[in-house]
């Protein structure tokens, strides 16, 4: 992601949005913004999933991170039909917290949280964030602790991800076409296939994502994006 400069609290630098699709055929949008916080970066984002994604679904989330694209917490409230789940996470020096409530009933979790662990979620963003703390270049790869978290609880998974650079070339942005990078991320100690695509421009800034580890059926695109200045 762009190394933002200096700004007032509350200034948007960059919004955007990514069209959901499953199985090749679309069925909802991301439309998320980051804006200037006292500490880093905040971005928030509103997700929707509708037929004929077999789960629909409406997210709303707060992500906050340093300047350097660290994440620092997590805030969704994720709603379901007439289901409500609501979950809290956040550093706390080297540990990480989480707090998930589900009708009345409450979840807490705490782990470790070093300097090399990354945060995954369900936006594309935070890969762009993983990808904005390290160089890659084509037959490059990392492996780094990471913190899973999503459906259907919205609690933590430790595991451990690897990105591999496979190829670089041209790629579809929505303001033309623009010099990029592909990449492959999986989970490093799992065998089962849960690997998934993409390509980044040179900012680190996810284009797009496919539902398998080479490009096929489009997982989420980007549509629209601006930046200030």
């Amino acid at each position: 992601m762009p190394r933002f400069g200096a700004g007032r609290v509350g200034d948007v630098v960059a919004a955007g949005r990514y069209a959901i699709h499953h199985a090749g055929a679309p069925c909802g949008e991301e439309r998320w913004r980051v804006e200037v916080g006292a500490d880093g970066l905040i971005v928030t984002a509103e997700q929707e999933h509708v037929a004929p994604h077999p789960f629909p679904n409406r997210q709303a989330w707060r992500a906050t991170f340093t300047d350097a694209w660290r994440p620092t917490g997590l805030e969704v409230a994720w709603t379901v039909g007439a289901r409500a789940l609501r979950a809290r996470h956040a550093r706390d020096g080297a540990r990480w917290r989480a707090r998930i409530e589900y009708q009345g009933a409450v979840r807490e979790q705490e782990g470790d949280f070093p300097e090399a662990c990354e945060v995954e979620f369900t936006s594309p963003l935070f890969v762009s964030a993983m990808l904005a703390r390290r160089a890659f270049a084509p037959g490059g790869e990392h492996e780094f602790p990471v913190l899973r978290i999503g459906p259907p609880w919205m609690a933590v998974e430790p595991e451990r991800m690897r990105i591999v650079c496979v190829e670089r070339g041209e790629h579809g942005a929505p303001w033309g076409r623009v010099p990029a990078q592909r990449y492959v991320v999986s989970l490093a100690d799992r065998a089962d296939g849960a690997a998934y695509g993409l390509w980044a421009d040179a900012d680190d800034l996810v284009l797009e994502t496919f539902e398998g580890p080479d490009p096929g059926p489009t997982w989420m695109r980007l549509v629209e994006y601006r930046a200030a200045g």
